[in-house]
C-alpha cells in the first residue's frame, strides 16, 4: 500500500511536469521524464520517501522552465530565417484573430438574425394583405422602393431569408476555415522548426 501511494505521488509530479513541457520535442521530454523517474526510484530504494523526494525538487512549473531554457540555449537550430518566419506568422495570425475572425463571426450571427427578421416581415406583409389589423396596418415591407403586401411580401421575405442564411453560413464557414488554417500553419511551422 505504501509503495502504491509513493508511485501515485511520483506519477502525479511527473504528469504535472509533462504538462509544462508541452513545447519541447517528444524525444527530449521522454528522456527528461525517464531520467527523473529512474532517479526517484533509485532514491526510494535508498530509503527516501516519495514525499521527501518531491519536497527536495523544485515545483514542476519551475523545473519545466529550467529544462525549456536549457533546451533553447543548447539548441543550435536558431536562425534568423526561423525567427523571421515565426515573427511573420504570428503577426499575420494576430491580425486575423483580432480583426478578420471576429468580423466574420459577428457578420454570420447578424445574417442569421436578419434571416429571422425577414421571415417575420414577410409573414406580417402577408397578414397585412389578408387581414386588416391596426397594428399590422402600420407596418410596411418595402422591397426596392415598392411596398409589398400579401403573397408577394411573403415571397420577398422568404427570398431575403434564404439569401441571409446563405451569407451567414458562408461567413461562419469562413471563420472556421481561417481558424483551421491558422492551426495547420502553426503545426507545419513547429514541425519545420524541429526538423
Amino acid at each position: 500500500m505504501r509503495t502504491e501511494h509513493n508511485e501515485k505521488a511520483i506519477e502525479k509530479y511527473l504528469s504535472r511536469l509533462d504538462r509544462y513541457l508541452v513545447h519541447m520535442s517528444v524525444s527530449e521530454k521522454t528522456d527528461i521524464l525517464s531520467e527523473l523517474k529512474n532517479s526517484f526510484y533509485e532514491r526510494m530504494r535508498n530509503g527516501q520517501t516519495a514525499e521527501s523526494i518531491i519536497e527536495e525538487m523544485e515545483p514542476p512549473k519551475e523545473l519545466a522552465m529550467d529544462y525549456l531554457g536549457e533546451s533553447m540555449i543548447k539548441d543550435k537550430g536558431f536562425s534568423w530565417r526561423n525567427f523571421m518566419r515565426s515573427l511573420c506568422f504570428y503577426s499575420y495570425a494576430s491580425f486575423l484573430w483580432v480583426s478578420i475572425i471576429p468580423t466574420l463571426a459577428i457578420l454570420s450571427v447578424s445574417f442569421f438574425f436578419s434571416a429571422g427578421v425577414s421571415v417575420i416581415a414577410g409573414i406580417m406583409g402577408l397578414l397585412k394583405g389578408i387581414v386588416h389589423i391596426s397594428l399590422i396596418d402600420n407596418v410596411k415591407l418595402v422591397f426596392f422602393v415598392k411596398e409589398l403586401t400579401g403573397f408577394p411580401a411573403l415571397l420577398a421575405g422568404l427570398l431575403l431569408a434564404i439569401i441571409f442564411i446563405v451569407l451567414g453560413v458562408l461567413c461562419w464557414k469562413g471563420t472556421i476555415h481561417l481558424i483551421q488554417f491558422l492551426q495547420d500553419q502553426k503545426w507545419k511551422m513547429e514541425l519545420s522548426r524541429r526538423n
